[in-house]
C-alpha cells in the first residue's frame, strides 16, 4: 500500500511536473508568438503609413497635371474667344500650380531625385509661362484692333511650337514622378502582402506548436484540461491582439467605427467617430439611432435608411451611403458611411451590425469643383460665338484623308456654316455639301493624323462662304474645328482696300499738288504733283516741318507769306492763300500758285491734321497777260492750234479758195519715243515735225497742230497733183530729221474740196481715212524698225551688253523648253531675253557705266525705270506683247523687295521668273561691267543661296538641274 501510495505520488509529481513544464513551454511559445506578432503588427502598419503617404504624392502629382491642363485650356479658350474669364482661369490654375508644387515639394524631401525633378518641374512651369502662355495672351490681345489679313501669323505659330515643346516637358517631368511614386507603391504593396502572410504563417503554426507542446507535456484528462486551458488562453491572446491590430489599423486610417444594437438601439462608437464631427467621445453619450439621425442632414438620412433596409432584406451585401453630417462648429462634413450585419436571429432579422465613419469632404469638394468646371466649359462651349465641330478623319486604301464625320457641334455652328445641327451629327461631310474642296481634308488631315495644331483660311463653293478654322487634334484620328465665318469681314475688308486705293490712286493723279500734315504740322503725305512743284521727294519730305518744305512769299512785296497749316490749326477752319502767292522749289525755282488748306477732323470733330491743295498758276497768269496772242498759237510747235485751225477753216471754205486741199498728218511713233526717251524727246519730235511744215510748205499754206501727234494742212487754191508734190517734198524732208537717232516719220493723207456742195467735214474724213491707212501700212514696220535701232544703238554703247543678251535669250528659251512652254512661248523667251534691257537706251550712260552701290539714290530710282520703260516701248508692237511684261517684271524679287511694283512669291509672272533666272546667271558667268565674273559652279551656289530671297526655290532647283545639268 505504502509502495503503491508511493507510486501514486511520483506519478501525481510527474505529472505536476510535466504540467508544470508544458505550462512553461506554452507561456515561452506565446509569449514568442506574441512578440512577433507585434512586430509584424508594428511593421504592417508603417508600411500601411508609408502606402498612404506614397499614394498622396501620386494624389498630389495628378493634381499638377490637372492644374497644368487647365491653364492650357485656358490660354487656347482666351486665344479663340477673348473672354477675361479664362485669364482669371490662368491666375488661379497658376496659384495652385504653385501650392501643389509645395506640397509635393514636402511630401518628397527626403528623396533628392523627386526633389531634383521637381526643381525642372518649377522651372519648366515658369518658363512656359514667360514663353509662351503670356506672349500668346499677348498676342490676342493684339487682335483686338483692326483685323489684319495676314499678320501674326507665323509669331503665333512660333508661340504655339514652344508651347507645345514646353508642355510635353512638363508632362514628361509629371510622367517621370509618377512613375517613380507607382513603382515605389509595388513595392511597399508587396512588403504589406509578405508581412501579412508571415502574420497567416505564424497564425497557423502558433496553434500547432501550443497543440504539440501540450500534447507532449501530459497525458490523459489532465493533459487534456491543460490543452483545453492553453488553448482558451491561445484563443483569448489571439483575440487580444487580432483586436489591438486591428484598433492600430483603425487608429491609423483615421476611421470612426461604430457597432449598432438594432434590437435596443443602442450604438458603440470610437474616439474617431466623435472627433469627425468636432466632439468627444463623451460629449455624445449615450450614442442611439436618433443620435445618427439629429446629425445627419435630412435627405441624406432617408437615404441611408433606405439602403439599410436594403441591406437588411437582402438585396445588397453591404451598406455604404455618402451622408452629410454637421460638425460641431455647424458646417457640414461628408461621411462615406459603411457597415455589414454581423449577426442575425433565427428568423434572419438584424441584431448587430458593425461599420465605419471616413472624412470624405475633400474628395466631395474635389469632385463639386471638377463638376463645376465641366459645367462652365459646357457653357463656354454653348455659348461661344464661333462654330465648334469635333470630328473623326476618313482615309481611303492608301490611307490618304478623303473624308471626315462630324461626331459633335454646338449651337453657332449652325449659324457660321448654314448646315442644321440636327442634320450635321453623325454625317460625313461629303453627305451635306455637294462640293468640298480638297484642301478641308488635306489641312485636318494633317492636324489629326500628326497633331500638330492649324489656323487656315478656306472657302467653300458648296456653302458660298469664306471660313476661318482654327483645327487641333484632342487624340490621334480625330479634330477639332473653331469656325469663323469671314465672309463679309473679308467683302468689307476688299471694299476698304478698294476705296483706300481708289483714294491714294486719285490723290497721287491729280494735276494738283496735295500735301498732308499731321496735328503738329509735319508733312506726312505729298502726290507726284506737289513732288513736282516743290522740288521734294515724298519720303525726303516726309516728317519734316511743313514750312521748311512749302517756302511762299507774296508776289506784291516778296515778304514772308503766313504758314497756311499754322494758320488752319489755330483757327480751326478752311483758309485760301492770295492770287499772288509765289513757291520757292526746293532749287530756287519760283512759281505762282493758287491754293486751299483745310482741317482733318475725326469722328469726334477733333483735328488731327491739315490738307493742302494748290496750282501752278503761272501759265494762268501769263495766259491772263497774253491771252489775246496766245490763244491761237500752240505753245510747243509754235503753229495754229485747233481753235484758229476751227476757225480759219470757215473762212476758207468759200469760193476763191477752191479747190481747197485738206492734207491731215499724223506723226509716227510719238509715244514711243515718249516711252522710250521721255515726253522732253516727244516733244523735239513734234517741234521738229512742225519746224519741217514750216520750212517746206508754201507761205500761205495754213499749218495746224489740232491733237497730240496730229496736224492738219489748209493748202487754198490746190489740186490733187500740186498737193501731192507738197506731200512727197515733206517726206523727202522728214527722211533726212531724227530724234536720238531715230528717223522722224510722219504719215499724211489728203483730199480736195472742189466746190462749195460738198461737206467740208466729209473732206476732212476722206483725207483723215487716207491717212490711217497710210499710217496702218508702214506703222508697225517703223516701229520694229525703231526698235531694232534702239537695241543696236544700246548695244554700241556697252560692248558686253550685245553678248550677254545672248546668253539670257538662249538660257531663256532652253529654260521654257524644260519647263514643257509651247514653241511659240520658247520664242517669244526668247526675244525676251534679248530685248530685256531695251529700257536702258532711255538712262544715261553715266549712270549705266556706275555699279549699283555708286549710284545717289536718286540716280538709282531712275536706273530702275529701265524695266518699266522696256515694257512700255514692247507692248507698242503686238507681237512683242505677249513678253513685254516678263520684260516688265524681271527685276521683281521672290520676297517682295524687287521693282518696279514689288510683287513677290506667285504674284510674278512666271515668265518674269524665268527671265530673272537666266539674267542673273548669264550676268555671273559672262562678261561684266561691274567686277569679274565666277565660275560655273560658283553661279550655281550662289543662285541658290538667293532661293526663297530672290527667287522661286522650285524654279532655280529646275535650272540648275535640268537646264544647266548641274547635280
Amino acid at each position: 500500500m505504502e509502495n503503491k501510495e508511493g507510486e501514486f505520488s511520483i506519478k501525481e509529481h510527474s505529472i505536476t511536473r510535466r504540467f508544470i513544464i508544458g505550462l512553461v513551454l506554452i507561456l515561452a511559445a506565446l509569449l514568442v508568438i506574441g512578440y512577433i506578432k507585434m512586430s509584424l503588427t508594428t511593421r504592417a502598419i508603417e508600411t500601411n503609413r508609408k502606402l498612404s503617404h506614397t499614394y498622396e504624392v501620386i494624389t498630389e502629382t495628378k493634381s499638377l497635371m490637372r492644374t497644368f491642363l487647365n491653364i492650357r485650356i485656358a490660354e487656347r479658350g482666351y486665344l479663340l474667344t477673348g473672354d477675361r474669364r479664362y485669364l482669371q482661369e490662368v491666375g488661379v490654375s497658376s496659384y495652385s500650380f504653385d501650392q501643389h508644387h509645395i506640397k509635393l515639394s514636402i511630401l518628397t524631401r527626403g528623396d533628392e531625385v523627386q526633389q531634383q525633378r521637381l526643381k525642372d518641374l518649377k522651372e519648366t512651369f515658369n518658363e512656359l509661362i514667360v514663353r509662351a502662355v503670356q506672349p500668346i495672351l499677348a498676342f490676342r490681345d493684339t487682335l483686338t484692333g483692326e483685323f489684319t489679313v495676314h499678320i501674326g501669323e507665323d509669331e503665333l505659330n512660333q508661340l504655339m511650337e514652344i508651347s507645345k515643346s514646353l508642355s510635353l516637358e512638363l508632362e514628361s517631368i509629371l510622367d517621370q514622378i509618377e512613375t517613380t511614386e507607382y513603382e515605389l507603391l509595388a513595392i511597399r504593396q508587396q512588403e504589406v502582402d509578405f508581412w501579412y502572410s508571415l502574420d497567416r504563417i505564424l497564425t497557423f503554426l502558433g496553434p500547432a506548436l501550443i497543440i504539440l507542446i501540450t500534447f507532449l507535456a501530459g497525458r490523459g484528462a489532465v493533459v487534456r484540461l491543460d490543452r483545453y486551458r492553453r488553448q482558451q488562453e491561445r484563443d483569448q491572446s489571439e483575440l487580444r491582439s487580432t483586436r489591438d491590430r486591428f484598433a492600430s489599423v483603425i487608429k491609423g486610417s483615421n476611421l470612426g467605427t461604430w457597432e449598432w444594437n438594432i434590437v435596443t438601439g443602442t450604438v458603440q462608437i470610437n474616439d474617431s467617430w466623435a472627433a469627425l464631427l468636432g466632439y468627444t467621445k463623451e460629449e455624445l453619450e449615450p450614442v442611439t439611432i436618433e443620435t445618427f439621425k439629429r446629425l445627419t442632414e435630412p435627405e441624406d438620412f432617408e437615404r441611408s435608411f433606405s439602403l439599410l433596409q436594403k441591406h437588411f432584406s437582402g438585396e445588397i451585401d453591404f451598406y455604404s451611403c455618402d451622408v452629410r453630417m454637421q460638425h460641431k462648429d455647424g458646417h457640414w462634413v461628408w461621411i462615406l458611411d459603411r457597415g455589414q450585419v454581423i449577426s442575425w436571429d433565427e428568423e434572419h432579422n438584424p441584431l448587430i451590425m458593425t461599420g465605419t465613419h471616413a472624412d470624405i469632404s475633400k474628395r466631395v469638394a474635389d469632385a463639386q469643383a471638377l463638376a463645376r468646371s465641366e459645367e462652365e466649359n459646357r457653357k463656354i462651349f454653348v455659348s461661344m460665338n464661333q462654330g465648334f465641330a469635333y470630328c473623326q478623319i476618313l482615309l481611303d486604301e492608301n490611307g490618304v484623308p478623303n473624308d471626315y464625320r462630324i461626331l459633335r457641334v454646338n449651337q453657332n455652328f449652325e449659324v457660321q456654316t448654314g448646315l442644321e445641327n440636327k442634320n450635321s451629327v453623325g454625317k460625313r461631310i461629303t453627305e451635306l455639301i455637294d462640293v468640298v474642296e480638297p484642301y478641308w481634308f488635306q489641312y485636318n488631315g494633317k492636324v489629326a493624323l500628326t497633331g500638330e495644331s492649324m489656323t487656315f483660311e478656306a472657302y467653300n463653293a458648296g456653302l458660298h462662304r469664306l471660313f476661318r478654322i482654327s483645327s487641333f487634334s484632342p487624340e490621334h484620328g480625330y479634330f477639332v474645328m473653331i469656325i469663323d465665318d469671314i465672309t463679309q469681314q473679308k467683302e468689307t475688308e476688299a471694299q476698304l482696300i478698294y476705296e483706300k486705293n481708289l483714294f491714294e490712286t486719285t490723290l497721287l493723279s491729280v494735276g494738283d499738288g496735295v500735301i498732308s500734315t499731321d496735328a503738329q504740322g509735319n508733312v506726312q503725305f505729298m502726290n507726284k504733283a506737289a513732288e513736282t512743284l516743290t522740288g521734294w521727294n515724298a519720303e525726303e519730305a516726309k516728317g519734316r516741318r511743313f514750312e521748311e518744305v512749302f517756302k511762299i512769299l507774296c508776289g506784291k512785296d516778296r515778304k514772308a507769306c503766313p504758314d497756311p497749316v499754322r494758320q488752319v490749326l489755330e483757327q480751326k477752319r478752311a483758309i485760301e492763300l492770295a492770287d499772288d502767292t509765289i513757291l520757292i522749289a526746293r532749287d530756287g525755282f519760283e512759281r505762282y500758285i493758287n491754293d486751299s488748306a483745310a482741317p482733318i477732323l475725326d469722328a469726334r470733330m477733333q483735328i488731327t491734321g491739315v490738307v493742302l491743295v494748290f496750282r501752278d498758276s503761272t501759265e494762268q497768269r501769263k495766259k491772263q497777260r497774253e491771252i489775246l496772242s496766245l490763244s491761237f498759237t500752240d505753245p510747243l510747235t509754235r503753229l495754229n492750234n485747233r481753235r484758229y485751225y476751227d476757225q480759219v477753216k470757215q473762212d476758207l471754205d468759200t469760193e476763191p479758195y477752191y479747190p481747197l486741199t485738206l492734207v491731215v498728218a499724223d506723226v509716227n511713233g510719238l509715244k514711243l519715243t515718249n516711252d522710250a526717251f521721255g515726253h522732253e524727246a516727244g516733244d523735239e519730235l513734234l517741234r521738229k515735225v512742225a519746224e519741217v511744215m514750216r520750212k517746206t510748205c508754201r507761205e500761205d499754206d495754213i499749218i495746224s497742230r489740232i491733237g497730240g501727234d496730229e496736224f492738219v494742212l489748209l493748202l487754198p487754191q490746190t489740186d490733187a497733183l500740186h498737193a501731192q508734190t507738197i506731200v512727197k517734198r515733206l517726206n523727202a524732208a522728214l527722211q533726212r530729221e531724227h530724234i536720238k537717232g531715230i528717223q522722224v516719220s510722219v504719215s499724211f493723207g489728203y483730199a480736195v474740196k472742189e466746190e462749195n456742195g460738198d461737206h467740208f467735214e466729209d473732206t476732212f474724213k476722206m483725207a483723215e481715212d487716207v491717212m490711217y491707212q497710210n499710217k496702218l501700212a508702214s506703222s508697225l514696220s517703223f516701229k520694229k524698225q525703231v526698235i531694232s535701232s534702239l537695241l543696236e544703238r544700246l548695244f554700241s554703247q556697252d560692248p558686253t551688253l550685245e553678248e550677254h543678251s545672248r546668253k539670257v535669250a538662249e538660257l531663256a528659251a532652253s529654260f521654257a523648253h524644260v519647263l514643257g512652254y509651247q514653241e511659240h512661248q520658247i520664242q517669244e523667251m526668247r526675244l525676251a531675253g534679248t530685248y530685256h534691257d531695251l529700257g536702258k537706251i532711255a538712262i544715261s550712260p553715266a549712270i549705266i557705266n556706275k555699279s549699283s552701290k555708286e549710284m545717289t539714290r536718286s540716280e538709282l530710282l531712275e536706273f530702275k525705270r529701265h524695266a518699266e520703260i522696256g515694257y512700255n516701248i514692247l507692248r507698242s508692237v503686238g507681237e512683242y506683247a505677249p513678253f513685254s511684261e516678263a520684260v516688265l517684271h524681271h527685276h521683281e524679287r521672290w520676297d517682295g523687295n524687287g521693282y518696279p511694283q514689288g510683287l513677290k512669291h506667285e504674284d510674278i509672272p512666271q515668265e518674269a521668273q524665268i527671265l530673272a533666272i537666266a539674267n542673273i546667271y548669264a550676268d555671273l558667268v559672262g562678261p561684266r561691267l561691274h567686277g569679274a565674273c565666277v565660275s560655273e559652279e560658283e553661279a550655281v551656289t550662289l543662285l541658290r543661296e538667293r532661293k526663297n530671297t530672290q527667287f522661286n526655290p522650285v524654279l532655280i532647283e529646275t535650272f540648275i538641274t535640268k537646264v544647266l545639268n548641274k547635280a
